[in-house]
C-alpha cells in the first residue's frame, strides 16, 4: 500500500494509505491445456464429432499472486472462415458449453481449433489452443456391388467343401472424414448374415473408388441357388451409411461346378416382407409394383410379452451414455438391448428405428411423412445416429421419443418406444430478487469475525424450466469469479 503524509508548518502532519495492492508481473500459466469433449457427440474413442450444434470445451490456468477473473473463448477454422463463436466471455469457470441453434451450425467438412485466453486481477494474459476438431453429420454416400462377383469351391485342410467368395463394390465416399471400414453379410435371407457367420469388416486402405476383397463362407454353396449380399460403410466419425442389399443368382462356369460368378438380379426379386421390401428397389424403397399376398401383423409389447417374444428397453444416447436430456439443435442417438430374462430361440430378422415428437405419429417433427419414409431399416444392429439437414431442428423444450420396430418375422413385429428426450438449449436463469447469502443462511452478513468456516445459502435463486439443475459449483474469492480463498 502507498501511505502520504502531510505536514504543516508548525510540524504537525496527518496520514492516510491506500488500499492494499499487490503486485503481480507474470501472467496465469496453463495447468489443463483447452481440449473438446467429445463426450454425448462422438462414438466412442473418436477425435472427431458428428454434432454440428454443440460445442465443449474445458481447460485449466492458474496464478499464484493475483486470481483469475477472465476467460475469453474465440472458435477459429484454417480457413479463416466465419464461425459462430468469435469471442465469448466468462468469468473463472474452467469449461464452457455452446449450444447453436439451426441457423449457426458448424460447417460439415471443416475443421475447428478454440483459443482459450485466460486474465488475471492485473490484466496479464495467457491463450492456449485446442487440438483440431474435425465436423461430419453426414453419412458415407451409398454405393453397392459391381461385377466381377466369383466364387470357388475347394476343399480345406479337414476335407470339408468350402466356398470362396470374391465381392468387387464401388461408389461409397465421404468427402467430409473418409471411409474407415466397410461390413459385409452374406445370407440366404433378407437380414441374416449366417453364410459370413456374423458381419465381416473390412477396414478401408487404398482410398479408391472400387474396392475387391474375398473371404471363406461357413458352408458351400451350389449353382442355381440364390444368396443375398448386404454392405454399408462407416466413416471416421462413425457414421453408418444406409444398406445396400443385393440378391445374386449362383452361376456354374465348370462341369464339376467348382467356381462361377454371382450374377445380380436386377429386376423379378422376391419380396422378403409384408411391406415389400425387396432387393432390387431404389435404397430404402420397396418393390411398390409386386403384388404379395402377406399383410403385416403389428404385435403389441404386452401381447409380445404374453407370447414370449424378445422384449427390448430402448434409450436415448449410445450404449456408453445413456441420455435423458440434450441441448442439440441437430443430432441426436439411441440403442436398445433386449430385457434379461425373456427366453426364446426365435430370431430377430431386423430392426428398423425411427424418432418423433412425443405423443404424435411416428416420425412427426423430424421427417417431411408427405415425401420421406420415417423407418430406417439397420439390419442386426443395436443402435442409430441421426443428424437433421438444414432447414430442419430439434425444437427447444420439445419431448422426442424413439421408435424400434422388431420384426418377429416376414410378417409381423412389434413396435417397442423409449422414454422420451427433452430438448433444452438454454443454460438455468437467475430468478429476479433472489440472492446468495453469506453467514447465516437466515441473515446475510457484510461482516465476520472468524476464519475457519463460512456459510453460503441460496434458496429459489435458480431457475431451469425444462431440465433439472444437476449440480451446482461455488467458488470463494476476494472478487467477484476468483477463487483465491
Amino acid at each position: 500500500m502507498a501511505t502520504v503524509w502531510a505536514f504543516n508548518g508548525v510540524g504537525m502532519n496527518v496520514s492516510k494509505a491506500s488500499d492494499i495492492f499487490v503486485i503481480d508481473d507474470t501472467p496465469p500459466v496453463v495447468v489443463k491445456a483447452p481440449k473438446f469433449l467429445l463426450k454425448y457427440n462422438s462414438e466412442n474413442g473418436k477425435t472427431s464429432q458428428w454434432e454440428k450444434s454443440i460445442l465443449r470445451v474445458e481447460w485449466k490456468f492458474k496464478d499464484d499472486i493475483s486470481p483469475i477473473v477472465r476467460h475469453e473463448i474465440s472458435l477459429k477454422t484454417h480457413h479463416e472462415g466465419h464461425t459462430p463463436v468469435e469471442r465469448l466471455v466468462l468469468g473463472s469457470e474452467c469449461h464452457v458449453t455452446v449450444s447453436l441453434d439451426g441457423r449457426n451450425w458448424l460447417n460439415n467438412g471443416d475443421t475447428y481449433f478454440a483459443i482459450v485466453t485466460s486474465c488475471n486481477a492485473a490484466g496479464l494474459c495467457a491463450s492456449e489452443r485446442t487440438s483440431d476438431l474435425l465436423i461430419d453429420s453426414t453419412p458415407p454416400h451409398l454405393g453397392g456391388f459391381k461385377p466381377p462377383l466369383t466364387w470357388t469351391n475347394y476343399n480345406n485342410t479337414i476335407g470339408s467343401k468350402v466356398t470362396n467368395l470374391s465381392l468387387t463394390w464401388y461408389g461409397f465416399h465421404d468427402q467430409e472424414s473418409g471411409i474407415e471400414n466397410y461390413y459385409v453379410t452374406v445370407s440366404r435371407s433378407y437380414s441374416f448374415n449366417e453364410l459370413s457367420n456374423g458381419v465381416i469388416r473390412i477396414r478401408e486402405t487404398n482410398q479408391s473408388e472400387t474396392v475387391q476383397t474375398s473371404f471363406v463362407l461357413t458352408e458351400s454353396i451350389s449353382p442355381d441357388e440364390s444368396i443375398i449380399l448386404s454392405i454399408w460403410a462407416q466413416n471416421n466419425v462413425g457414421l453408418n451409411s444406409s444398406i445396400a442389399r443385393v440378391t445374386v443368382n449362383v452361376l456354374s462356369e465348370t462341369s464339376k461346378h467348382e467356381m462361377g460368378i454371382l450374377e445380380i438380379e436386377k429386376h423379378s426379386c422376391d419380396i422378403h416382407f409384408c411391406n415389400k421390401d425387396c432387393t432390387c428397389a431404389v435404397i430404402d424403397r420397396p418393390c411398390v409394383e409386386v403384388s404379395s399376398n402377406v399383410t403385416c401383423t403389428a404385435i403389441s409389447s404386452t401381447d409380445a410379452h404374453t407370447q414370449n417374444l424378445p422384449q427390448f428397453d430402448v434409450y436415448w444416447g449410445l450404449p456408453h451414455e445413456i441420455l435423458n436430456f440434450s441441448a442439440s439443435s441437430a443430432c441426436l442417438s439411441g440403442h436398445w438391448s433386449r430385457i434379461i430374462g425373456v427366453s426364446t430361440s426365435e430370431n430377430i430378422h431386423r430392426f428398423e428405428w425411427s424418432l418423433g415428437v412425443h405423443g404424435h405419429a411416428v416420425g412427426e417433427g423430424v421427417y417431411d411423412l408427405k415425401l420421406e419414409n420415417p423407418w430406417s431399416d439397420v439390419g442386426q444392429r443395436l443402435q442409430f445416429i441421426h443428424c437433421l439437414p438444414v432447414n430442419r431442428s430439434f425444437v427447444h423444450g420439445e419431448r422426442y421419443t424413439i421408435y424400434v420396430k422388431v420384426w418377429y418375422s416376414k410378417s409381423t413385429y412389434t413396435v417397442f418406444k423409449s422414454s422420451p428426450i427433452m430438448i433444452d438449449q438454454r443454460p438455468p436463469k437467475v430468478r429476479r430478487g433472489r440472492y446468495i447469502r453469506e453467514g447465516y443462511c437466515f441473515q446475510d452478513l457484510d461482516f465476520i469475525d472468524w476464519t475457519d468456516n463460512i456459510i453460503a445459502c441460496w434458496d429459489d435463486v435458480f431457475i431451469e424450466e425444462h431440465s433439472l439443475i444437476d449440480h451446482f459449483s461455488v467458488s470463494l474469492g476476494t472478487s467477484p469469479h476468483s477463487k483465491n480463498v
